[in-house]
């Protein structure tokens, strides 16, 4: 009896240690076909949205879903457009230049095309969200990329009640 519970205990280690083994080997074979992938040039999805971020952009449109207005049951919808964003908004479109070393300036101007404020911070990916840090606080927005066309969607503080429940979705068109 003894004899079976040692030769038991034995093979139930060995078959552990050789499944491990295993499961260590597709571990690095992985690992291996990522180094290729990266050794070939190849970026991952999220460093391709990286280098895609990079230039100058221009907002084109936003939609912004304002609930709970001042902490009131009132809510409304900001749908501004190329055709209306200067007659709503009393600015030009906000341009914004993302550089490649994680920092980035916006400039918004008046219709006389006077610059009236400049905020600046910095920029990362965190996985498919964009983070966006000024003086004033941390922006997270989920950004799609098609070509010279970004779509931005978040939760934000739109009307500055203290509530990040405003939903936000804008649009920008690369300039360069």
């Amino acid at each position: 009896m003894m004899k079976y519970l040692i030769v038991t205990i034995i093979s139930v280690f060995a078959f552990s240690c050789v499944s491990g083994q295993k499961e260590h080997e597709q571990d690095l074979s992985v690992d291996a076909a990522e180094e290729e992938m990266a050794s070939d040039g190849q970026l991952d999805f999220f460093d391709q949205l990286e280098q895609e971020f990079i230039g100058e952009w221009a907002n084109v449109s936003m939609k912004v879903h304002v609930r709970t207005y001042n902490n009131s049951d009132t809510s409304f919808i900001v749908d501004i457009n190329e055709d209306n964003w200067e007659l709503k908004m009393t600015i030009k479109p906000i341009t914004t230049t993302i550089y490649a070393d994680g920092s980035y300036v916006s400039e918004f101007r008046n219709s006389f095309d006077s610059l009236i404020y400049r905020p600046q911070g910095t920029w990362w990916m965190d996985g498919d969200s964009l983070m966006m840090q000024d003086h004033q606080d941390t922006y997270k927005y989920q950004i799609f990329i098609d070509g010279d066309r970004a779509e931005f969607k978040s939760m934000l503080d739109w009307d500055k009640d203290g509530k990040a429940d405003d939903e936000y979705f804008g649009i920008q068109r690369r300039l360069n």
